[in-house]
């Protein structure tokens, strides 16, 4: 019965996800262009429903770690009452990517871009570090998992 329900209900939310993703990349692909005097720049295309786009994405990503900290924490605590050893190696993963974003954060770079018509307040020394943490942790995380992929089968026990 609670599977039953389990599974409609994240059924229900991923076919309402990808529409309302459906109805706003329609929106930002077809919805037309920014008028000429209200462009950033008068020499580029600016599609009109580049921020709902963007909010969109802000939005999901909110959720996603909204959702996935709350499982975290819930399989940290049930295990921690199961089996408190395999409970600090799910924690010292926590810290590891803790540790792997600061480091990513101190080798970013801070200096401010050049970018043609733009003036706004995300090209600031916090911000262009906090972009460059993301993409250089990406980056890492991306090669771990080839490197697993590639790695882990040649230690695979034959049952």
């Amino acid at each position: 019965m609670a599977v039953t329900k389990i599974h409609r209900t994240s059924k229900t939310a991923l076919i309402i996800g990808v529409l309302i993703s459906i109805v706003v990349m329609a929106l930002f692909y077809l919805g037309g262009q920014v008028p000429g005097h209200e462009k950033i720049a008068a020499d580029m295309n600016q599609p009109r429903f580049t921020d709902l786009v963007l909010y969109w994405g802000y939005f999901l990503l909110g959720i996603t770690i909204v959702v996935l900290l709350l499982f975290a924490l819930t399989s940290f605590i049930k295990q921690l009452k199961e089996s408190p050893r395999k409970a600090l190696g799910g924690l010292l993963a926590v810290v590891g990517i803790a540790a792997l974003l600061l480091i990513t954060y101190s080798i970013g770079d801070a200096t401010r871009l050049n970018i043609p018509g733009y003036d706004g307040p995300d090209n600031r020394p916090a911000t262009l570090k906090l972009t460059d943490m993301w993409l250089y942790s990406s980056y890492v995380l991306l090669a771990l998992t080839f490197l697993a992929i590639l790695i882990l089968p040649l230690f695979k026990r034959k049952a």
